[in-house]
């Protein structure tokens, strides 16, 4: 199985849309662009042979049913069926009979390649709108209430060829919930009063995206490419481009969204994936029931028949701004669609060449320059219809974006080298030989998960039907013509250059993308970096081939235990402890494949005493790691991953992947540690970077912030960001090496080994680890623990309990019985769980199931006792809040003193008119309007009204008689002559308006519950008696701690010191 590692350090990041390359050849034929048909001799599958005509058990009802083999993983004990419905929708039934979660999803071949060009952003509405009540279940809520219900979830996302719904249940409601689920794509009812909601929804989303600077370049990447294509069009929608446009036009929106679903929405161009431990007469019974009535119209998959980025689009230079501080080169290629070569993978091979990392890579020769940190390669070949793109990224330094004429030179010389080499059968095994091992042993994996990708990889019409679960998992041949084929499209004519960084010296960004606002320069790449691109002979020579890869695994035998096991043990053995070691080990007795995860925290109190050691040991990491990735990019290929990081008080350390390489690569791992030299060129880079992405936190989604500010408050120690950017100043190699060894000389050490080991082998491993790294112990109370803050009762800067029946009540506790009830379902998910347990000080390993039985006990009466205990502000004696709020720096923000004198509502509705642009009163006008203000009125008639106090205010020579206030489609509007400000019923204003008249006249709640005066320390209190925390350190020292963790048993160790000296 491909870990999350894996896929970032190879590159094979075909995330939607983010796709860019750069290739090509050095002394080669004239380039060109090669047509889109040079992949067509590849027929598409067969999914009419081999499906056999059948009736459901119970009711009789007609489907097909696929009789072939089906490949799958020899660990999969799933059961399949694939069935066709009489309206040609497929559907894949899976049986997990131990599964306590179920889940669908269902996947139509239909996304923003369908909007039409006056209505931009229509499919993606169309996502928001679908889930509004059907003609059978017409309350809007009923799905997401049945589903929450019963512990369940949903989501859904629109790609450019897709648009993907999805969700999660208890087995015992599935359905019920694909009884809802069906009907959106049968008889939605697209409310019209919702309309503007989901408009706003829409906004909202694109909104917060514009800081993204991986949105800005896709945006930018599509807004110049062939304008006559789908492809360029914005994609993600906003209210200008769907409301506005719409009313321009004469069109009424709701309409044409009705339109574009009755047009596109077709069950021939759905998949269907259903999850449940149901049998599969059940399954294919519910599907059949089901969506059968879904409507087929033919195949209403929009036609390609040109490349978005043709000979126009190529061979241009583009230097954009952005908003983070960053130095990216992205190549873009334009290929064919590479759908039909999902068997050979012919990329795959291609992209782990040009982003391997070992000696005589691309990585290792610009490294070696300072011009580097990262290199990454991939194709989208299967995101899209009719085309496709390859790139290659370069995260560079500053000194690398400078020579990025080099950096080009010697991407193409080594793509050069590659093809003058020719195909390496023996690579492309290594590759197939690891994917295979990883598909015969093959993991399971979350329901919704699974289904999501099972439904969207089904899409693919070139997939026939015995490969629906093996095609994206097995190399199925080596095909040296198509590896050539595919890597003669990476040549200089056919790619553009793509040039990142918040400025820019050679060019001046005057060019403005439209929707995301990005600034750019465009211009033709010239004939050095084109036709007459040239790698100095010095570098070729420098550039080769991999060696063979030494982490490949060397057995795949499954070590069982000796004895057999009723069922599985839900804890780890503690193996040997002492003062400074502690080994704790699990057998794997569930899954029995030749998997194994070893990790270790190396505790000391120079981690993180300090916002510069902390820093310290941040950049440590990075380092080690960032060599680690050059000398050991073989073991990432071989599906072995590493990791160093910090975390609290410890160095986090730890191997998983194929058990019988993991000791060896932990001893590269902690030697590399224990002996590392920092290097003076690394050191200035790496800490440069540090810096920038401390600096781009800033930046960051405003709820990642505010998570990591309230961590910050709550938690000791935590260093927020203007102490981590003072301390910046302060490092220095020496400083680094110096701390290296200090971390070392003195710590204690926890270390589970989990997996396809015996005892014995653990053991070894615990003995390598101190060989290695050599430390005495240390005090356990010298480490720096985190240790949550015990806060005084009080609201620092509301929540009801829904009426519950008795019946909803245990329906929702044996919905959460039930979902904790699911089975682990892998090696590294049996690790997390064991090493959360040992790494907590707690040592509770079968705290889920002592929650389950707590929960078997649970009745109404003790909720509604803990609510009004501990969380009900109206009746909690100890009610503490702490809220956090976030906001651009570009906006209105309230004086501490206004914050003290004006109510928070009022504030908000002041700040929302600011944010709108009508800053012509005051905060004491708004806050003398909403106090005089009559609470009965309507929304309409208090908008205008505040519509003619802007008017009395800024135009003062006008009357401000209201002559008539009329009520036209929510929206209030004042007759007055002069400017005339109109307020939408719907809007954020008209939110915040009522939110402040219907508080005003509250009584402060929170006035009396704080006991201290924060005064003392520069602290504010509003009228409602919430305390504006200024300096959060000066805050936590007025707060007691809570105590570290206590273990919940005594520690025994499995063998003794002195035994264990005896068998050394």
């Amino acid at each position: 199985m491909l870990r999350p590692l894996h896929y970032a350090l190879l590159a094979v990041f075909c995330i939607v849309g983010y796709f860019l390359a750069r290739t090509g050849q050095e002394n080669g034929p004239t380039p060109q662009l090669l047509p889109l048909e040079a992949f067509n001799n590849y027929k598409s599958a067969d999914w009419r042979t081999g499906f056999e005509s059948k009736l459901t058990v119970e009711s009789s009802l007609p489907y097909e049913d696929y009789t072939g083999h089906i490949e799958r993983s020899g660990s999969d004990q799933h059961q399949y069926r694939l069935i066709r419905l009489p309206n040609n929708l497929t559907a894949l039934c899976v049986q997990d009979i131990d599964a306590k979660e179920a889940a669908a999803s269902l996947s139509v071949n239909i996304g923003s390649n369908a909007n039409p060009a006056e209505l931009l952003g229509l499919a993606h509405f169309l996502e928001h709108m679908l889930f509004l009540g059907t003609e059978k279940y017409p309350n809007e809520g009923e799905y997401a209430s049945y589903l929450s219900s019963h512990s369940g979830s949903n989501n859904a996302y629109t790609s450019f060829t897709e648009t993907n719904y999805h969700f999660s249940i208890e087995n015992g409601a599935l359905e019920g919930a694909l009884d809802r689920f069906a009907q959106f794509f049968i008889s939605p009812l697209f409310n019209k009063d919702r309309v503007d909601r989901e408009l706003n929804a829409v906004d909202s989303e694109h909104k917060g995206n514009l800081q993204s600077d991986f949105r800005r370049l896709y945006r930018l990447m599509s807004s110049i490419s062939n304008t006559k294509l789908p492809f360029s069009w914005f994609s993600a929608g906003n209210t200008e481009t769907l409301k506005g446009a719409a009313e321009e036009l004469g069109l009424d929106l709701r309409e044409e969204l009705i339109k574009f679903y009755h047009k596109y929405y077709s069950a021939d161009v759905m998949r269907l994936v259903v999850v449940g431990n149901h049998s599969l007469n059940v399954l294919s019974e519910w599907v059949a029931s089901k969506f059968s009535d879904v409507e087929s119209k033919g195949n209403t998959r929009p036609k390609i028949d040109a490349h978005p980025i043709g000979k126009a689009e190529l061979g241009k230079l583009i230097h954009y701004k952005t908003v983070r501080e960053m130095y990216e080169l992205k190549l873009q290629f334009s290929l064919p669609d590479l759908k039909s070569t999902y068997g050979e993978k012919p990329f795959d091979y291609i992209s782990t060449l040009i982003g391997h990392r070992e000696p005589g890579s691309i990585y290792s020769v610009l490294r070696k320059n300072g011009w580097a940190t990262a290199i990454f390669a991939g194709s989208d070949g299967l995101l899209y219809d009719g085309f496709s793109t390859c790139f290659i990224g370069v995260t560079a330094t500053p000194e690398g974006l400078e020579n990025y004429e080099a950096i080009v030179s010697i991407i193409f010389g080594y793509i050069n080298m590659l093809v003058e080499s020719g195909p390496q059968e023996w690579y492309y095994q290594e590759l197939a030989l690891v994917s295979k091992a990883e598909f015969d042993f093959k993991e399971k994996e979350n329901a919704e998960n699974y289904a999501r990708t099972l439904s969207s990889g089904g899409l693919n019409q070139n997939i026939p039907p015995h490969q629906v679960l093996s095609h994206d998992s097995l190399h199925t041949r080596f095909n040296a013509d198509l590896i050539s084929k595919c890597l003669s499209y990476l040549n200089p004519g056919n790619y553009r250059l793509f040039i990142g960084a918040q400025e820019h010296k050679a060019v001046e960004c005057k060019l403005e993308e439209k929707y995301y606002g990005v600034l750019y320069h465009i211009a033709d790449l010239p004939s050095h970096m084109t036709s007459d691109v040239k790698c100095s002979p010095s570098v070729a020579k420098m550039l080769h081939l991999p060696s063979r890869n030494a982490y490949l695994p060397e057995s795949l035998s499954v070590t069982k235990p000796v004895t057999p096991v009723d069922k599985p043990a839900t804890e780890p053995v503690l193996l040997r402890k002492n003062d400074k070691f502690e080994v704790w080990f699990k057998q794997d007795d569930q899954f029995f494949t030749p998997h194994g995860h070893i990790g270790l925290t190396i505790s000391s109190e120079y981690v993180n005493n300090s916002p510069l050691n902390h820093l310290l040991s941040t950049l440590l990491c990075r380092l080690v790691s960032t060599e680690l990735q050059e000398q050991l990019f073989s073991a990432l290929l071989a599906n072995s991953y590493f990791y160093v990081a910090p975390g609290g008080g410890s160095i986090n350390v730890g191997v998983a992947g194929f058990s019988s390489g993991l000791p060896l690569l932990l001893k590269t791992v902690l030697q590399k540690l224990k002996t590392f030299k920092v290097d003076a060129q690394q050191f200035s880079i790496y800490r440069d970077e540090i810096e920038r992405r401390i600096q781009s936190q800033r930046q960051n989604n405003p709820l990642s912030l505010l998570n990591s500010q309230l961590g910050a408050v709550n938690v000791v120690p935590a260093f927020d960001l203007e102490m981590v950017e003072e301390a910046l100043k302060d490092i220095t190699l020496d400083g680094l090496q110096k701390h290296t060894e200090l971390l070392f000389s003195k710590a204690y050490v926890k270390m589970l080994v989990s997996g396809n080991y015996n005892q014995s082998v653990a053991l070894e491993a615990s003995n390598q680890v101190l060989d290695i790294l050599q430390f005495q112990p240390t005090s356990r109370s010298s480490i720096n623990v985190r240790r949550i803050l015990d806060i005084e009762p009080g609201y620092y800067t509301q929540i009801k309990l829904q009426d519950l029946t008795v019946e909803e009540f245990e329906s929702s506790v044996q919905s959460l019985i039930s979902l904790k009830q699911e089975k682990l379902k892998s090696i590294d998910e049996e690790f997390s769980e064991l090493w959360g347990s040992i790494t907590s000080d707690k040592y509770k390993f079968n705290k889920g199931n002592e929650n389950m039985e707590h929960l078997k006990q649970l009745n109404k009466d003790d909720l509604l006792v803990f609510w009004d205990k501990y969380v009900n502000e109206d009746t909690a004696q100890g009610y503490t809040r702490i809220d956090m709020q976030m906001s651009s720096a570009k906006i209105w923000q309230p004086k501490a003193e206004e914050f003290e004198m004006y109510p928070g509502a009022v504030i908000a509705l002041y700040g929302s008119l600011r944010s709108e642009g009508h800053s012509g009163l005051s905060i004491a006008d708004v806050q003398s309007f909403v106090s005089s203000a009559d609470a009965s009125s309507s929304i309409e008639l208090l908008l205008a009204n505040l519509s003619e106090l802007y008017v009395t205010k800024q135009v003062p020579s006008v009357s401000s008689e209201v002559s008539e206030v009329t009520e036209v489609a929510d929206t209030a509007v004042v007759d007055v002559e002069g400017p005339i400000i109109i307020f939408e019923s719907l809007s954020k204003i008209a939110t915040a308006l009522q939110m402040a008249i219907s508080s005003i006249n509250e009584t402060p709640k929170f006035a009396t519950l704080s006991k201290t005066n924060f005064a003392n320390i520069d602290m504010k209190q509003s009228p409602e008696g919430i305390w504006l925390i200024s300096i959060y350190k000066r805050f936590q020292q007025t707060q007691a701690l809570h105590g570290i963790s206590v273990p919940s048993r005594k520690l025994v160790p499995l063998i003794t010191e002195s035994a264990q000296a005896d068998n050394n």
